[in-house]
């Protein structure tokens, strides 16, 4: 037989929901569908758990609440929801954006649809590829080591 119950939180029905192997603590477990729902055991008591827009589940992650960067997850089979809730400044609610396309220093990190300007370290610019800081000699396609 099998159990099918309804999580409201999550919105998503739950099928073969598994049970919590460990009494005490706090463990997370991937959805077997969908890779923005995971499951959570917090001393053996069971919820269905939904990360934050633009967080995906992948049992690393700890941007929030067990979740990480969408561009940071390989989802595998498992369907993501990656449908945008933007804000000015911010794509999705959780994200890090570049300040703007030209070499910049500077960058924006998004919590809560929130835009907080963050800086690079001194001599560093930021990188889009890798949603972080890097050597300005490193990105010649797109900037100026020398400024001009």
């Amino acid at each position: 037989m099998k159990l099918y119950r309804f999580s409201a939180s999550a919105g998503v029905f739950v099928q073969d929901a598994p049970q919590c192997p460990e009494q005490h603590g706090v463990q997370a477990y991937a959805h077997p569908e969908a890779c923005n729902i995971f499951f959570l055991c917090t001393n053996g008591t069971l919820t269905v758990e939904t990360c934050e827009n633009g967080l995906l589940f992948d049992g690393k992650g700890a941007v929030h609440n067990h979740c990480n960067y969408n561009w940071a997850v390989h989802c595998g089979e498992r369907k993501a929801d990656l449908t945008p809730i933007s804000t000015p400044g911010c794509e999705y609610q959780f994200g890090i954006y570049p300040d703007s396309h030209e070499c910049s220093t500077n960058y924006i990190k998004c919590a809560y649809g929130e835009p907080h300007p963050q800086a690079c370290e001194p001599g560093l610019v930021y990188d889009e590829k890798i949603h972080g800081c890097n050597w300005p000699d490193l990105l010649l396609e797109t900037c100026n080591p020398e400024g001009k």
